[in-house]
């Protein structure tokens, strides 16, 4: 503790007064709890007397009920390469709306390699028509763009109200 005058409140939540940093610690001992410092911007600082063990515990286990409850989002990919066959995009087409009825996020991804570069516009038709597809279900979180290689676009389930 830096501060050398302390508002001490006691375990049950009480105000006890202003003490010395030394006067505190010693009516923290004679209970045989710990002092903690809990404000640190002004004079004189709030100190609170506890039992240090329990808090850590507390502490800990509050942190593992946040992680506990924290929703995780998953995200899928599908890739595809541009002489795709029509019953191979059902396939994949069946498969992004299971991802989406799962709650998951899609990145729908179409490869290119050598002499495919030279038309890439497929790539990006085939992204519309997915697009087209599941307009009911699912919402476009990143439009279809071209990168190193690949047309790639990144759909969300629709939230139901």
């Amino acid at each position: 503790m830096k501060a050398e005058r302390l508002t001490v409140i006691s375990e049950t939540g009480e105000k006890l007064g202003e003490f010395s940093k030394f006067e505190a610690i010693n009516i923290a001992e004679d209970k045989g709890l710990d002092i903690l410092q809990i404000t640190f911007d002004k004079e004189p600082c709030v100190a609170k007397i506890i039992d240090y063990g329990k808090y850590k515990f507390d502490q800990k286990k509050k942190a593992s009920l946040a992680k506990k409850n924290q929703k995780r989002l998953e995200q899928k990919e599908i890739k595809m390469r541009p002489n795709i066959g029509k019953g191979d995009i059902e396939v994949k087409l069946n498969k992004i709306k299971g991802f989406l009825d799962k709650k998951a996020n899609v990145k729908v991804t179409v490869m290119f390699r050598g002499r495919e570069l030279g038309n890439t516009s497929f790539g990006k038709t085939l992204l519309d028509s997915i697009i087209k597809e599941t307009e009911d279900i699912a919402s476009i979180l990143v439009e279809p763009k071209f990168e190193n290689r690949a047309y790639s676009m990144m759909l969300a389930p629709k939230k139901t109200k």
